[in-house]
């Protein structure tokens, strides 16, 4: 079983850390000056809690000619055996819909017929090479 977490790019990260930090004390200070209602409290604590889950539990295993994926509550697995293509990818625009990622430079990767997902492991070549060897045919670019 090979574990690999997401690389973070810091820019990304101050944002997400930065709205945890305010949203905390945006609702301990509603709670001390008693103006907060208790909907207002679950949505924003809720919120607080997701983006904290995402930034702490962004990672990928390869594991039984599987790849899994998880970014918080979203959770996936991929067989290798059905990736066709890895392309290299940097910038903000990600032309695919599933971004378990913490980073803007990372994979896309498309498996079965026409599905895309895009995930940014720390150590990339690594990833790469371990996904290589389990799958030589992967075309990559």
């Amino acid at each position: 079983m090979n574990r690999y977490f997401s690389s973070q790019n810091r820019f990304t990260t101050l944002i997400l850390w930065g709205l945890v930090v305010g949203m905390t004390f945006l609702l301990i200070n509603a709670y001390r000056e008693n103006t907060l209602t208790w909907p207002a409290g679950i949505v924003m604590g809720l919120v607080t809690l997701f983006i904290l889950w995402v930034l702490l539990d962004t990672r990928y295993v390869l594991r039984n000619n599987v790849l899994l994926y998880r970014s918080g509550p979203i959770r996936g697995k991929i067989a290798i055996d059905h990736i066709k293509k890895i392309r290299k990818h940097s910038g903000l625009f990600v032309p695919v819909t599933l971004k378990p990622a913490l980073d803007v430079k990372g994979f896309i990767i498309t498996y079965n017929h026409f599905d895309d997902i895009f995930i940014s492991p720390k150590n990339a070549e690594e990833f790469l090479a371990t996904l290589q060897k389990m799958n030589p045919e992967i075309e990559v670019n």
